[in-house]
């Protein structure tokens, strides 16, 4: 099976990138990385207090420091922030550096997914109807989203069977002319 230098999930939160990705990563044998936990630890502050103490443009531009930390690196599935992808130079970047999937979710599963941890969610914190919140934000972003090399669709699908079905994704298309390993 050939393979991408990189493998990037995107998507809407409580898509399942951080757990299909590390899912991923082991069965591919690659290395997991996690954007928002890279911003998290180089700025030593959880995404709610960045959004908080400094703003969502501050923390715009550690999502772009991140996707330019990834450019040299190998053998990673990347796991973005939400609306990393919606910026163009990074949707950009992000094309170059691996093949792309996005894991789509629909408004219900999603919410259902980050249930408890909503407080924790900047951008949906502080609205009186998540679900609504939700399906509005998707209607903006599901366009761009929609740019990325492969969808799958994550609604009710375990981590694991996630990454299984990108597995025969790449198995059965062969997107890539890439030697085998």
């Amino acid at each position: 099976m050939s393979l991408p230098n990189n493998i990037i999930l995107i998507g809407f939160m409580g898509s399942g990138k951080t757990s299909t990705g590390r899912e991923l990563a082991k069965l591919l044998k690659f290395n997991f990385w996690d954007m928002d936990q890279w911003i998290e630890e180089k700025n030593k502050k959880y995404i709610s207090n960045i959004f908080t103490e400094n703003g969502e443009q501050f923390f715009r531009s550690q999502e772009s420091e991140a996707v330019d930390w990834l450019a040299n690196k190998d053998r990673i599935i990347a796991s973005t922030g939400g609306g990393a992808w919606l910026d163009p130079l990074n949707r950009e970047k992000l094309l170059k550096l691996g093949w792309c999937v996005w894991l789509k979710v629909s408004a219900e599963n999603s919410l259902e997914r980050i249930g408890m941890n909503l407080p924790q969610r900047p951008v949906l914190a502080q609205s009186k109807n998540p679900l609504i919140e939700i399906n509005n934000i998707l209607l903006i972003r599901n366009p761009s989203y929609s740019l990325a090399h492969a969808c799958i669709t994550t609604d009710r699908k375990k981590p694991k069977e996630i990454a299984l079905e990108i597995i025969k994704v790449l198995q059965e298309d062969h997107p890539f002319d890439l030697p085998s390993l």
